[in-house]
């Protein structure tokens, strides 16, 4: 009897509390969703469940996820510049989509739809981080845009 006592009356007091109150769902019996509200600000990083590595979606990131997808953008960003320059020294745009929004409206659609479509893929990309095959498509997005560069630099020798 002394021993139910005991416990009854420490659960009580938690119970009591309004800080440990339940609802009566159990949030972990789901996976986390593409996108909650603890999304970039995290609120874990790996799976709820040992073993649980691959094919998830996470709060966090981790500083490779993040530095990857913001050297894509920051690389992006160099090639919208350099592309700009190349087009003002007589060259044309390689890309059929861009070179649409190129012919549609100018710099200004071509700088707008360049930053737009790279954040947003960026941003999918991030979010799909614990998914099969998205680290080695950042990777390959990072060495895509490294070989643009290098075209950059081979065209303005070319040109000199």
């Amino acid at each position: 009897m002394g021993d139910t006592a005991a416990i009854h009356s420490s659960s009580s007091t938690s119970e009591g509390d309004a800080s440990f109150a339940r609802t009566g769902v159990d949030r972990r019996s789901r996976p986390t969703p593409m996108m909650s509200r603890y999304w970039l600000r995290g609120r874990r990083q790996g799976g709820r469940r040992s073993g649980e590595t691959r094919n998830m979606y996470v709060d966090g990131y981790t500083r490779e996820e993040g530095l990857l997808v913001i050297l894509l953008v920051a690389a992006a960003s160099a090639d919208l510049g350099l592309t700009i320059l190349h087009l003002a020294a007589g060259g044309a745009e390689a890309n059929p989509v861009m070179d649409w929004f190129l012919a549609a409206g100018g710099i200004p659609a071509f700088a707008a739809a360049k930053i737009l479509l790279t954040v947003g893929a960026a941003l999918f990309l991030l979010i799909h981080a614990r998914f099969r095959g998205t680290r080695p498509a950042l990777w390959g997005l990072g060495a895509m845009y490294v070989a643009i560069m290098v075209y950059h630099v081979v065209a303005y020798i070319d040109r000199a």
